[in-house]
């Protein structure tokens, strides 16, 4: 029995599927079978049930992966540790985003950080945020670009910058005769949402009070996976929904039939941080990449004063001890501002506000990276592999 062995059935155990599995784990279908078969053996056990239809793990299997998935954590964290006591920057780093801020967001950053952080090697997952959480506690992703807060006591948070909501109406609309949309307006207007599962939905009934009240007719029916099939059926007359600030970036054409507004109310923003376990070794790599993150973002976006700066390398041994880190981190998480603490300068000028934002859901592996479940290229895994340098795919792909 090896890793390898381990990460086989951990493949088959999240896909249920041989061809999928063999797939993620980059070897041929026969290959896969064959050593899980052979790891049966070695154990005794029968740890999948294969039937023409589906594979399904039995009650021995279930415990045999509990086990198997603490092995594959635990041999991530001494990689990580090993990398961190050596270079911290050096290495892959896999960095989860949510959809609705990974496309706008990530064409800002990818060239810079090739620039000025040429070691780290960059792996980018798209999820919805509940499964970017589980991947954390997995190990599958070192940290994540996420609305939050989030509730999980063995991850912190490092708040990055809060990003206002916008309107999108129809041009012939009613709204559009208002000079400045109201909170009753918003209350007023039936929304186009995204499907359950993205962190947006949730936001959005929260800035309109959705939640409140009871959704029916076609509305309530209408409901997409992305904000670009949002924005087609707002520009086909079907109705309205608002959109982060990053989605809104560039000029909109005089002919478009969608008017993109911006609002001017206390809690219509969301807050973006990077979060990631307080026990991952490799702190200097994620400050690194989280200050490069925060001096590209535009202007429709504001920048948290808890926004990491460049900070000296720890030692050597503080690297490897993780419950330093631990205690750092929740230093670091205490001394930030409170997440609902509106600044003054912003309520004075009415810019943004800084009310607490609620978190919420989003799939990528790129090339090299072992994917974890259900994940599929995205554009920004072809961006960030045709962003690497050569030598990026060897790396990523000898990672573990």
């Amino acid at each position: 029995m090896n890793l390898r062995d381990i990460k086989y059935i951990l493949a088959l155990a999240e896909t249920r599927h041989f061809g999928r599995a063999a797939e993620r784990s980059f070897v041929s279908q026969p290959t896969l079978s064959g050593q899980i078969r052979k790891l049966e053996h070695e154990l005794g056990v029968t740890i999948f049930e294969r039937t023409n239809r589906s594979v399904e793990i039995t009650p021995t299997g279930q415990l045999i992966l509990q086990h198997a998935r603490l092995l594959m954590e635990q041999a991530d964290a001494i990689e990580q540790v090993a990398r961190a006591h050596q270079d911290p920057l050096a290495g892959p780093l896999r960095i989860g985003a949510i959809p609705t801020l990974s496309p706008y967001l990530l064409p800002l950053i990818l060239l810079p950080l090739r620039e000025r952080l040429p070691q780290i090697k960059l792996v980018l997952i798209e999820e919805i945020t509940e499964t970017l959480l589980k991947r954390l506690e997995h190990h599958e992703v070192d940290a994540a670009l996420l609305a939050t807060p989030v509730s999980e006591p063995e991850l912190v948070a490092r708040p990055l910058f809060e990003e206002p909501f916008w309107l999108a109406h129809p041009r012939q609309h009613p709204l559009g005769d208002k000079p400045e949309i109201t909170e009753a307006d918003l209350e007023a207007t039936e929304l186009l949402l995204l499907s359950d599962g993205h962190c947006l939905t949730h936001q959005v009934m929260e800035v309109c009070r959705l939640a409140e009240r009871p959704r029916s007719g076609e509305m309530a029916d209408l409901r997409a996976s992305s904000l670009e099939t949002l924005l087609q059926l707002v520009g086909a007359g079907f109705g309205c929904t608002l959109l982060p600030a990053l989605a809104c970036s560039g000029e909109t054409p005089p002919d478009s039939p969608i008017v993109r507004r911006p609002l001017h109310l206390p809690d219509a923003y969301r807050r973006i941080s990077l979060v990631s376990r307080r026990s991952f070794p490799r702190q200097q790599a994620l400050d690194a990449f989280a200050e490069v993150l925060v001096s590209q973002l535009p202007d429709s976006v504001r920048t948290l004063p808890s926004a990491p700066v460049a900070t000296a390398a720890p030692a050597a041994d503080d690297a490897l001890n993780s419950s330093a880190l631990a205690a750092a981190s929740t230093s670091a998480t205490e001394s930030a501002p409170e997440q609902t603490a509106a600044p003054t300068a912003a309520r004075a000028s009415g810019a943004m506000p800084a009310s607490g934002s609620t978190a919420e859901p989003g799939s990528m592996p790129t090339s090299g990276s072992t994917p974890a479940s259900g994940s599929t290229h995205t554009s920004a895994d072809i961006m960030a592999e045709a962003l690497a340098p050569p030598s990026s795919a060897a790396s990523t792909a000898s990672n573990k």
